[in-house]
């Protein structure tokens, strides 16, 4: 097709000699309208300028409001501030921050009646009162605060007080912690302040591009200020500004042109042509921006799954001709929907942008590709296709070695990466796609941040996973599934305090299977959900038969990440009329090192419910003391793999005494799992563990026989012998 019997050329030329007309018959009414656009862009200048000055107020106000709530709803504060005030405190966090006034160059603390209790100025003792420092605003913002000593809220505003005007901040002093005691006496406020001056209304200038802008009283009253009102309501200064004439000097600019073209029809005529033919050229790169989109991905840039299924056609027809090999690696971020989860998609598209730009650096010349999701997929050509497929993911998982910092929030994540070589011409993409896919998931499975390249057996070992969820689900469903408890020991009477559910499955008619191996299936299949709450509901039936025995249950990261998770294990105790607090959930620690937030939630609500929540498996590898503070744990379970040399080993006999006084020391409940012998069990006593669990007191037992167990320790009124298993 020639040039101008495409489409979009016709479209152009034929516009052309209407345009002319037009142009012709309407050139004063151009001018006119110039006119008016200018005063329009003026008058939208003036009120965008406005605006700006009044978000750069309110955007201040409001930053005054979340820094006193960063001093005063805190436990250090309440801990510090109430009754006598800790000098040292008030020194480091009061005086010493108006010293360096980045934040508040004033602070005071006021009682309920609005007396004075401490004032600083500038890291100096002030002796003026904050009535008069703030003026009466200020009173007007303590009257809206509450005053249980528990609930939060704070006020910020603009105020003309003593040194000048002034935006102030005030909330009461509270703890953030539920568990916190309410501070005894009466309640107290945080007052802080900084001054509101030429300083820093030039800098608001600069920050928010406000040419000119200053405090002032402008005359003649003009459009270009801003009344600035305090927390009453009063105006009590003004902003001013260099007013924008944008329209103005566009108008200067653009009328001599206009007139010039106007006036000549047949400059105007060749105008339109050129007008047209650009036009046409916006309409070719539009369509190749369509089609651009079509194979690229809009979030990262990157290519998307249609171009990787063309490359990879390219790549195999290439190979036919024994030019190269290809290898594709085939990964998927570790942890990525709980970043969507508990921060949201905001910062989940930020992570993706940021890894697909340090992905993009890491392939190099090799073609990266985002599939979908947080999926990602690299084409290697070349001689050696394999072993570059190999190094490049090794790159790519060493880039999380360090934990992501995206707009202020430190994200650990990592990748599983899944490699297929391509060794015949005659594959299909979708199957190369789908045993790359199989080698990912299986890198998954063996713990994440991993790399697994495919081989037959994983085919094999998928489908022998698919069949046990199969025979899983079914066993279910057809009560086939069974619960082993192990007794836990008091440490000083003998006696038994708990049982822990252990999940069994005998699987009639086929290989048993211990819970190692089938509870990862029940994860992958969405089956652990079922699972879990049967496992709870059982153990609270069967533990219904002995009275003032706590009954342990482990629970599935997977299932502790369900939203439903709490209010389900409220229904099930309900349900079987099994009491709160003779439950008890443990959790591997691993999960709240990589979900604190989601997590300390979760755990919250146990609670509430009155649930024991207990930290299982504690020394495998993630032992973190600010973790224990930072999660309200009722008890602390040993791992036994602490406890297995503590009588032969003398480093790991003093590493387990630490460990069991890091427990005590935070009020919790200590456990020592895995006790096989004597020696263990007089040696953990001495270091003062309070329970014993483990084969020297006992296996795991069905539940007819704990509640033999227990029947013998009440006609004994004593614990029986202690038999080694």
């Amino acid at each position: 097709m020639t040039l101008f019997g495409r489409p979009t050329f016709r479209f152009a030329f034929a516009i052309v000699l209407p345009a002319v007309l037009v142009l012709v018959g309407t050139w004063t009414a151009v001018l006119v309208s110039l006119g008016e656009m200018a005063n329009t862009v003026n008058d939208t200048d003036t009120t965008l300028t406005s605006r700006s000055a009044d978000a750069a107020v309110h955007a201040t106000v409001r930053r005054m409001a979340e820094t006193v709530g960063d001093y005063a709803n805190w436990d250090d504060a309440a801990r510090n501030l109430y009754g006598e005030p800790n000098p040292l405190f008030v020194d480091e966090n009061l005086a010493g921050s108006t010293a360096t006034p980045i934040f508040f160059d004033t602070a005071y603390l006021v009682d309920g009646g609005g007396h004075d209790l401490l004032g600083f100025r500038l890291g100096e003792t002030v002796d003026l009162p904050s009535s008069k420092a703030f003026g009466p605003a200020l009173a007007s913002m303590i009257a809206e605060l509450p005053t249980d000593r528990r609930s939060y809220d704070a006020r910020s505003g603009l105020v003309n007080g003593a040194w000048g005007l002034a935006i102030v901040g005030v909330a009461p002093v509270v703890p953030v912690s539920e568990d916190f005691p309410v501070p005894a006496g009466e309640v107290r406020f945080l007052v802080i302040g900084k001054a509101f001056d030429s300083q820093e209304v030039h800098r608001l200038g600069e920050d928010y591009v406000i040419k000119g802008l200053a405090l002032g009283d402008p005359k003649p009253v003009s459009d270009d200020r801003l009344g600035l009102v305090d927390y009453d309501g009063n105006t009590v200064a003004w902003l001013t500004w260099s007013p924008r004439q944008s329209g103005t000097e566009a108008h200067a600019r653009v009328s001599p042109l206009a007139i010039t073209m106007l006036a000549l029809v047949g400059l105007t005529m060749a105008v339109l042509v050129i007008l047209a033919v650009v036009g046409v050229v916006r309409l070719q790169r539009k369509e190749s921006e369509a089609r651009h989109a079509a194979t690229h991905d809009s979030l990262t840039g990157l290519p998307n799954r249609n171009s990787l299924v063309s490359h990879l056609q390219s790549a195999i027809a290439a190979m036919r001709r024994g030019s190269i090999a290809v290898a594709v690696a085939y990964l998927d971020l570790d942890g990525f929907k709980e970043v969507n989860d508990t921060y949201g998609h905001e910062i989940g598209d930020e992570l993706l942008r940021r890894v697909a730009a340090a992905f993009t650096r890491l392939c190099r010349e090799h073609f990266l590709v985002r599939v979908g999701g947080d999926e990602f997929a690299v084409v290697i050509e070349g001689t050696n296709a394999a072993a570059a497929a190999k190094e490049i993911s090794e790159r790519l998982i060493g880039f999380f070695k360090e934990r992501l910092d995206i707009n202020g929030r430190v994200i650990p994540l990592s990748t599983s990466i899944g490699i297929v070589v391509v060794e015949s011409t005659g594959i299909s993409i979708e199957e190369l796609l789908r045993r790359a896919d199989v080698a990912m998931y299986q890198a998954k499975r063996l713990g994440r941040g991993r790399i697994c390249v495919f081989d037959r057996h994983l085919d094999a070992e998928r489908l022998r996973r698919i069949a046990v969820a199969a025979d899983l689900r079914r066993a279910l469903a057809a009560g086939e599934l069974t619960l082993a408890y192990q007794p836990v020991f008091d440490a000083g009477t003998g006696r038994v305090v708990s049982v822990e559910a252990l999940l069994r499955w005998p699987r009639p008619g086929g290989i048993p299977l211990g819970p190692a191996e089938f509870i990862p299936i029940a994860e992958e299949t969405g089956l652990i959900d079922d699972l879990g709450f049967w496992t709870i509901r059982s153990a609270c039936r069967d533990a219904l038969a002995w009275p003032g025995i706590r009954v342990s249950v482990n629970v599935s990261p997977a299932q502790f990440q369900d939203p439903d998770f709490v209010s389900v294990v409220s229904a099930t105790l309900r349900g079987v009329g099994f009491p709160a607090e003779r439950l008890e959930i443990e959790v591997t620690e691993g999960y709240f090192v990589q979900h604190p937030e989601q997590a300390r939630s979760v755990i919250d609500a146990l609670r509430k419910l009155g649930v024991t929540v207990a930290l299982d498996d504690f020394g495998t590898g993630y032992s973190s003391i600010g973790y224990l503070r930072r999660f309200a744990f009722d008890k602390l379970k040993i791992d036994q793999t602490l406890v297995r040399n503590v009588n032969s080993d003398r480093k790991a006999r003093e590493l387990l005494l630490a460990t069991v006084q890091i427990g005590r020391a935070l009020g919790l409940i200590v456990t020592a799992e895995g006790v096989e012998n004597e020696e263990q069990a007089i040696l953990l006593r001495a270091a003062g563990c309070h329970e014993f669990q483990g084969f020297f007191f006992a296996k795991p037992e069905p539940a007819a026989a704990i509640g033999d167990r227990l029947e013998r320790e009440r006609a004994l009124g004593r614990p029986p012998m202690v038999q080694s298993a």
